[in-house]
């Protein structure tokens, strides 16, 4: 098959963007590359612009694999990406064309494609799914990774609230989200990313004012497609929710949830069920999977907690629920905390009586099994609708068992309730935990209970088919 793959940002891309979405995208196309026969593109838009050409052009770029696969990007898209970047202005993602002008002229030239996969649609407006109408033999994926197409900013959570966005209220509560916009570096940064592309090593020195007069162009070119103030409009952010589901209901094949609390979510705000279904990624840390707890049971229980200090990812949350522990259950609890950025002082004067705590200031995956070799037990305490956490995949892939959260995906990883807690209910955290640390054989559960996690292979096996629409 001939098979373009598209994500808002290359795979290989030297400012390590795109997160576990960009992770994963590169590992699907390392294993298509290196085990089948098919003819794999890529495409990124909504991250280069240069600032002396006012229209959008596709440019082919080089990649890590070669000639193996062909990368392509939109520089000067009219959909700026990731997603928060045009968060302003919802009217523009609505009634853009320009994209799909832009990706009808790249198939043109490049297709036609049996499969155009897409891993989210932002650097695109969501009306390139016009492009089922050009190239009616094409088959339309569309994966769910995170909630752009209900949500500008992609998580689904009301951060002035502190809650999951069930009840948007007609568009007005996304006006209060206005505390998320990006600055303007965050915009300088597209531009500068171009022209740092086009220049050779070894001269940096020498062309760094030049960038400086480059990047202040970025102020007459982005208001146009990035919005303001004046953009802002509860009417707008309805009809983007709305538009977005009737043009994915209409044009597309397929789509791909990740896990099936994304798939429940994205019917209940109107999916079509018949198209949808729960396809959970493949990842290479599936391939060693232990199956078991590796940490010792002794006389103390040790948890961690992996990822950022912020309010949607629970990490204040759960310094608040050990705080209000009992002592008893304290003293026998070992805390390794592993958050890049972390205000260390205020973390240990909330987690006073433990016995220990151990902190690193962010961590890197070579550190990974460092850390988890003396974990009993992870946490995953997210207050939003995590799609299904990489950190999550990776503690129970290193043989960590997952206490979860019931938001998002995490915690289909495992069918016992002895390791789902009620999100944001910090009773409901105590009594869980509480249990396990006062009963460590019950972590036994977790892996008796635990769905062996999808390696690439098997996901690869599976998209085939989805491909072929064998699947059931």
């Amino acid at each position: 098959m001939k098979i373009l793959y598209y994500n808002w940002i290359q795979f290989d891309n030297k400012e390590k963007q795109g997160g576990g979405v960009n992770i994963y995208q590169k590992n699907l196309i390392e294993y298509l590359v290196k085990n089948t026969n098919h003819d794999i593109y890529f495409l990124s838009s909504g991250w280069k612009y240069n600032s002396f050409k006012k229209e959008s052009y596709i440019k082919e770029t080089k990649n890590i694999f070669e000639n193996k696969c062909r990368t392509f990007e939109i520089i000067n898209s009219s959909i700026i990406a990731p997603a928060f970047a045009i968060f302003m202005n919802p009217q523009k993602f609505v009634e853009d064309n320009g994209s799909y002008e832009m990706l009808k002229k790249f198939i043109e030239q490049y297709g036609p494609f049996d499969v155009i996969h897409f891993n989210n649609m932002e650097g695109l407006s969501i009306n390139s799914f016009k492009i089922k109408q050009d190239f009616p033999n094409t088959k339309i994926i569309f994966s769910i990774h995170n909630y752009q197409p209900i949500c500008p900013l992609v998580q689904y959570f009301q951060n002035h609230n502190k809650c999951i966005c069930n009840d948007f209220n007609n568009g007005e509560e996304c006006l209060k989200c206005a505390v998320c916009l990006p600055s303007k570096k965050e915009y300088i940064n597209r531009y500068r990313s171009y022209l740092y592309a086009k220049v050779p090593e070894g001269i940096f020195k020498t062309v760094k004012p030049f960038i400086k007069i480059y990047t202040k162009l970025f102020k007459f070119k982005t208001k146009a497609f990035t919005g303001s103030k004046s953009t802002m409009k509860a009417e707008m952010y309805e009809l983007y929710r709305k538009h977005n589901i009737e043009q994915i209901n209409k044009y597309v094949d397929k789509v791909l949830a990740v896990s099936d609390r994304v798939r429940e979510i994205m019917i209940s705000h109107g999916v079509n069920p018949e198209i949808i279904k729960t396809s959970y990624i493949g990842t290479k840390v599936a391939e060693s999977e232990l199956g078991h707890s590796i940490a010792p049971i002794n006389e103390t229980f040790t948890i961690s907690y992996l990822g950022y200090e912020r309010i949607d990812k629970g990490y204040f949350f759960l310094l608040d629920a050990l705080s209000e522990l009992d002592d008893s259950v304290k003293s026998k609890l070992n805390i390794i905390l592993a958050v890049a950025h972390i205000h260390e002082k205020e973390a240990r004067k909330k987690l006073n009586g433990f016995n220990s705590v151990k902190i690193y200031n962010g961590y890197n995956h070579q550190q990974l099994k460092e850390i988890l070799e003396q974990v009993n037990l992870g946490i995953v305490p997210v207050l939003w609708e995590d799609n299904l956490p990489q950190v999550a995949i990776e503690m129970v892939a290193n043989g960590v068992p997952v206490l979860c959260s019931s938001f998002g995906g995490a915690s289909e990883l495992c069918t016992s309730e002895l390791f789902k807690f009620e999100g944001g209910n910090i009773e409901s955290f105590k009594d869980k935990l509480s249990a396990l640390v006062n009963n460590p054989k019950l972590l036994d559960e977790y892996w008796k209970n635990h769905w062996k996690l999808r390696t690439m292979p098997e996901h690869i096996k599976e998209l085939e088919l989805i491909y072929e629409g064998k699947d059931k």
